[in-house]
């Protein structure tokens, strides 16, 4: 088997292979970079999963069996199960019994969760699928193979405004949080990992910064975080003596109520100076009630009819479920007060992204992608909560890792342009 095509025409078959991995807490990405290393190439987690989900051997590797087996063969684990099942090391590639087709490892024999999920048998057999958050980068060779000079996503693919893809829905997040700035309002972006808040933070301090006349407060973790534990609460304390810091070199008083009271005096002052002021707080999921309870009292103070502290809060869903009355009516007041809005996936814009990180480094988005690909991987990312309503996961960081990872199989495998069999392959 040698193409794409006839890689995804295999029936979903686990071979033996896939008992052993489970029962040795040996990852599918783990597998792929040991038997690379043997062989001296790089090789996805994809080709593991297609092999041990349906028997597929790249030919293009001659040495691919061998490698496996040897690495079994030093796994104490991986030979214990095979003897206590009464097999040796080249039975592996037998087809596996139908009662642990299903199976998965159980936590504490996982070294690390990598994407274990098993692929589709064809395209739309099931609405959704377990979205993988596993970061990979385009191989040297997957840039030669679509003649790319540099890569398409990565680290540093935001350096300037320019570089920033913008639907409609971020245009609209960027513009409340503007008019949270200028206007003083009190907003909770919220957006799941890689969905683009700190890119969009990014832009609005840029754009605030060229304004001029809004003052941005943006604590780093360390300056909130008393201990610089980054797991650690951010308390009303640290979060004053950040603002104090942030907008002034006076030193913050000993106690918080003396705090506040510095803090209000600080922001009427430069207030008469013809300042505005904006806070931005980042990981905003950690605050306690307590915090947001004062950051409430921070958004009250006034000089006369004008408030002097408008707030910006940024967080995963968890901050979505904080600023849920109906769980949290001890801080209804402060919930009452803040307007929320989320940062939703990008399967409407899903070619348009594309097209956009591409045409960056002179690339056209047809050339890599087949047409079918787009709705596929908007299928790909998207998944079911616990109500059964779908939740895409179609977030930039998101699509960039899977869109990697397509690329790579792609050039791996041999074949010309990412398709919908490859997407749902990934």
């Amino acid at each position: 088997m040698s193409t794409i095509a006839s890689a995804y025409r295999m029936h979903f078959e686990p071979i033996i292979l896939k008992g052993v991995t489970l029962a040795s807490g040996i990852t599918q990405g783990e597998l792929a970079r040991a038997v690379g290393e043997v062989l001296g190439v790089t090789l996805s987690r994809t080709t593991v999963n297609l092999c041990i989900n349906r028997g597929y051997i790249p030919l293009r590797l001659p040495g691919f069996k061998d490698a496996v087996e040897q690495i079994l063969s030093r796994d104490s684990r991986a030979m214990y199960w095979l003897m206590k099942n009464e097999m040796t090391v080249a039975d592996v590639w037998s087809p596996l019994g139908l009662e642990r087709r299903k199976a998965q490892p159980h936590p504490k024999d996982r070294h690390k969760i990598d994407g274990d999920e098993e692929p589709h048998d064809e395209p739309g057999d099931s609405d959704t699928a377990t979205v993988t958050w596993e970061v990979e980068m385009l191989h040297p060779d997957t840039m030669k193979h679509f003649r790319l000079f540099r890569q398409p996503f990565g680290p540093n693919d935001v350096t300037s405004e320019q570089d920033i893809y913008m639907s409609d829905e971020h245009c609209y997040i960027e513009a409340a949080m503007m008019d949270a700035a200028f206007n003083v309002g009190f907003i909770a972006i919220v957006g799941e990992v890689q969905s683009g808040k700190s890119v969009i933070r990014k832009k609005v301090m840029e754009n605030l910064k060229r304004e001029g006349s809004v003052a941005v407060i943006h604590p780093r973790s360390r300056r909130i975080n008393a201990d610089e534990k980054p797991q650690s609460r951010v308390t009303p304390s640290s979060l004053c003596d950040a603002i104090i810091m942030g907008i002034s070199d006076q030193k913050p008083q000993v106690r918080t109520e003396h705090k506040v009271q510095q803090l209000e005096n600080l922001l009427i002052s430069r207030a008469n100076q013809g300042y505005k002021h904006v806070l931005i707080i980042e990981e905003a999921q950690n605050l306690s009630p307590v915090t947001l309870k004062y950051l409430k009292q921070f958004y009250e103070i006034e000089d006369g009819f004008k408030k002097l502290l408008g707030i910006i809060l940024i967080g995963q869903p968890e901050l979505k479920d904080m600023l849920d009355e109906t769980r949290h009516v001890d801080i209804r007041e402060v919930i009452r007060r803040i307007q929320i809005v989320e940062i939703k996936g990008l399967d409407n814009n899903l070619r348009d992204y594309l097209a956009f990180k591409f045409k960056r480094i002179g690339a056209k988005v047809e050339d890599i992608f087949e047409e079918s690909a787009f709705e596929a991987l908007a299928k790909r990312l998207t998944v079911e909560d616990y109500k059964k309503r779908k939740i895409s996961h179609a977030y930039p960081g998101l699509v960039n890792s899977y869109v990697t990872r397509a690329m790579n199989l792609v050039c791996e495998l041999g074949g010309t342009k990412v398709t919908e069999e490859v997407i749902y392959g990934i």
